[in-house]
């Protein structure tokens, strides 16, 4: 059996890779929720797009709190997954020290 080679940086990329998505999920599901409550607070979900949702949907409230819920976690999540990428691949800035 052969030894891991010490120069190996696999294993903590992944790690570093699991950490961030950790991070990007948790990060736009907070931001989801508080997106939700806020918009949700001041508009009645059963009464937007009265005209244009089939009936079976429009008069379920908890399905307009659902997709309005993930609409705003997609939305979130790439929002977030742009700023990670944008922080990952900038420039690097010199010490100030």
């Amino acid at each position: 059996m052969t030894e891991p080679d010490a120069h190996d940086s696999r294993p903590a990329a992944r790690n570093r890779l699991r950490q961030d998505v950790g991070i990007i999920v948790w990060t736009s599901f907070l931001a989801a929720g508080l997106e939700t409550m806020g918009f949700f607070a001041y508009f009645d979900p059963a009464l937007l797009g009265v005209h244009s949702v089939p009936e079976a949907l429009g008069s379920n409230r908890m399905a307009g709190y659902t997709a309005g819920f993930f609409f705003f976690w997609v939305f979130t999540f790439i929002a977030a997954t742009l700023t990670a990428y944008l922080l990952a691949t900038g420039p690097r800035r010199a010490d100030r020290s």
